[in-house]
């Protein structure tokens, strides 16, 4: 067997997978599809149950990946076709063009102040603006994720403008003093040979949009638990540098409403439960809320509260005393006070109280639940790997070999597997590692 893994998703549990395969003396292919690594936790600023910094083990897991040699990174990329030859795995993988020359590239962020165009920022969950040439992650060093990357598609450049619109925009190029644009490159696949695939390609979150859960989309203060992270971080890439204002008037809420469960838990949407994810997530944003501000109202609209992992419960206890207040009920509406712009009111029946309440809140968050990536199909069908009823990628059996799959050679961990927190995405990407290794060196 040949002693080559291709991991794919550089998140917290791909990254834990490549770092331990690289240990072993595996050469190993990171495969990421975004010009960042460290998928969902990179936009966290802190993380439950303790609410530390999550970059005091994300930088240097992401430095561990750098330097290690026998990690190769292709950030940017996609893995799109697989194909087994004499029980290897040849992968195809096609790499976008970053229009920068990441070996000139300095990240010093000049190219991106003199881009004429805006467009929403999808790393702060489209709160605040990017160019079309942006740097994604200045604090992360890993070569191609610190350095810039051209969005062509939105560049005045790009194909996808009207003749009438298109512009030989030189902006950045004149901006460059290391001359690191190049508009020459084009996107291009290579193919390599591997002896065992991992798939750690995460989950994302529900979208409540499409059908104005709570008036998402309809009431400028609704946001999701997301937007309030990305409004929370202070660690200079937040769109507000860590101050939470509504979107609506740009002033900080004195009463805030957290409901749990949105998009989980409920026929129409998703049935399952997100394993309790959601419920500590808004519990540690409604913390550090109360932290940062004790003057503060926050209430959490709550059908069960589920603390059931090391630190959990301790975490909901520090809430209480707080004075974060719990409200057991599935709320049944939210509508704008009359007479009051950007007020909010939240219908509830209190199941412990047995009434019926309208709790007026400035801002609501909707803790929505985990739902899988959309591409999870995709790689199902190149991998012939079967999904569960709630769309996540199945192990072969969860209980004897937690990070198999019935396809021979091709293992899972993390979110792609189904909702979980950042501890058993970890413990999951290194058990995916040492079954990928067995398999790759032929002890299986």
């Amino acid at each position: 067997m040949r002693k080559v893994v291709v991991v794919v998703g550089a998140g917290v549990s791909g990254m834990q997978a490549a770092v331990d395969l690289g240990e072993m003396g595996f050469h190993v292919y990171l495969v990421e599809k975004e010009p960042w690594v460290g998928g969902r936790v990179a936009r966290f600023e802190k993380v439950f149950p303790k609410n530390e910094s999550s970059a005091s083990f994300l930088r240097p897991r992401v430095e561990e990946v750098a330097c290690n040699e026998k990690i190769e990174l292709m950030s940017y990329s996609e893995v799109v076709a697989v194909r087994r030859v004499a029980g290897e795995f040849e992968v195809t993988v096609e790499q976008k063009p970053r229009y920068v020359d990441a070996e000139k590239c300095t990240s010093c962020g000049q190219c991106a102040e003199k881009c004429p165009v805006e467009v929403p920022c999808e790393f702060n969950e489209g709160l605040g603006t990017r160019g079309a040439v942006y740097v994604p992650l200045p604090q992360q060093e890993a070569p191609l994720c610190a350095c810039a990357v051209v969005d062509f598609e939105n560049c005045l450049r790009g194909k996808g403008k009207g003749e009438g619109e298109r512009k030989e925009c030189d902006a950045c190029v004149k901006a460059c003093e290391r001359d690191a644009i190049d508009f020459s490159q084009e996107k291009r696949q290579s193919k390599v040979k591997a002896g065992a695939i991992i798939l750690a390609t995460g989950a994302a979150t529900y979208d409540p949009e499409p059908r104005n859960d709570y008036g998402y989309g309809i009431y400028e203060n609704v946001v999701t638990a997301m937007e309030l992270e990305r409004l929370l971080d202070s660690s200079g890439s937040g769109p507000t540098s860590g101050k939470v204002v509504r979107p609506s008037d740009c002033k900080e809420p004195s009463r805030v409403g957290f409901i749990n469960c949105v998009g989980s838990r409920d026929l129409r949407t998703n049935a399952y439960c997100s394993g309790g994810v959601c419920c500590m997530f808004n519990l540690k944003n409604a913390v550090l809320l109360k932290e940062r501000r004790p003057e503060i109202s926050c209430y959490i609209f709550y059908t069960d509260l589920r603390a059931s992992f090391r630190g959990y419960e301790e975490l909901y206890n520090r809430a209480r005393e707080i004075g974060v207040r719990f409200v057991r009920g599935r709320p049944a509406e939210v509508v704008e006070k009359e007479g009051r712009k950007g007020a909010l009111v939240v219908r509830v029946e209190d199941t412990l109280k047995g009434k019926v309440r309208n709790v007026e809140v400035d801002l609501v968050v909707l803790g929505t639940g985990i739902v899988p990536q959309k591409d999870a199909e995709k790689m199902s069908k190149m991998l012939k790997i079967p999904r569960g009823a709630d769309g996540f990628l199945t192990e072969a059996n969860p209980k004897l070999n937690p990070a198999e799959t019935v396809a021979e050679g091709v293992f899972v961990a993390g979110g792609a597997a189904g909702p979980k927190d950042i501890q058993f995405a970890v413990a999951q990407g290194s058990a995916a590692a040492a079954k990928a290794a067995a398999r790759a060196a032929g002890l299986k």
